[in-house]
């Protein structure tokens, strides 16, 4: 079957919180929910509400994307992983969410959130892609400056970046890394750098798209992200905004094992945003 052929993908290097995972109802049902976890993070990030939405009636995906999940937390490998490969993974997952219900939706956080609206805008086949605090580009930089570091951190020589440099590094859980590779976020960039340019001739079918924000967040381009819906609702996209304006400063709004985190207000309206597909 098609998940055990991604499961297959999960070598010994892998560790068992960083393995796929599925959460699948007995029959095939309306709704079936891809759901993608972070850069550097893992499957395990996106289990506690791949659970709420199963006991809802959806069934559920959440794909390990290459380079991710090893039980050596300082392993190498993410350096060498393009962003097709993240792609064709997003892809897989989908096919077999296909099998699973009438209707499929896609969510992701951060470099997944920005996969999640690229899968609404390339699939005729997604009926809702929602994008979690999406990685359209870094904080800060504008969209020229981001397209070219998508250039430049590719080519120079790898650099090992900490998360959270001159904070607590409580927000590092024990399923995610503790620093990313430059070449890595690299190829993060570069989806976000598609996703921006592509927006002003080319939209998804209507209805299909929605962004969830954090009013504070420190890590990604809230401006870019909304730049993006704003196009595609020029070209008729009706795609939804959200922006949540209660939370802490803090990237990572979707992972329950963060300190910080205030899921009991993040997973409600994501929920809400996933299930608003015609039919369900």
């Amino acid at each position: 079957m098609r998940f055990a052929a991604l499961c297959a993908r999960d070598d010994a290097l892998v560790a068992p919180w960083g393995r796929s995972r599925w959460f699948v109802q007995p029959e095939r049902v309306p709704l079936a929910v891809v759901l993608l976890h972070g850069f550097t993070s893992s499957p395990t990030q996106f289990v506690t509400l791949a659970e709420q939405l199963a006991a809802r009636g959806h069934s559920v995906v959440v794909p390990r994307l290459p380079g991710h999940g090893d039980a050596d937390r300082t392993d190498t490998r993410l350096k060498t992983i393009r962003a097709e490969a993240w792609l064709e993974t997003a892809n897989e997952a989908l096919d077999i969410a296909r099998g699973l219900g009438e209707r499929i939706a896609v969510s992701g956080i951060s470099l997944s959130g920005t996969i999640a609206l690229w899968l609404a805008l390339r699939r005729d086949d997604v009926a809702r892609g929602v994008g979690l605090a999406p990685l359209v580009g870094v904080k800060g930089w504008p969209a020229l400056v981001n397209a070219l570091a998508a250039r430049t951190l590719a080519a120079l020589p790898d650099m090992d970046i900490r998360w959270d440099p001159f904070g607590d590094q409580r927000q590092i859980t024990p399923h995610s890394y503790p620093r990313f590779p430059s070449r890595g976020l690299a190829q993060c960039l570069r989806i976000g750098a598609d996703l921006y340019a592509s927006a002003r001739r080319e939209a998804p079918p209507r209805g299909t798209a929605a962004l969830l924000l954090n009013a504070h967040d420190p890590a990604v381009s809230g401006e870019m992200a909304t730049e993006v819906i704003r196009r595609w609702n020029l070209l008729d996209a009706a795609a939804d905004c959200v922006t949540l304006t209660d939370l802490p400063g803090i990237h990572d709004i979707a992972d329950p094992e963060n300190p910080y985190q205030h899921i009991a207000e993040v997973y409600p309206k994501l929920i809400e945003l996933l299930e608003a597909v015609a039919g369900v």
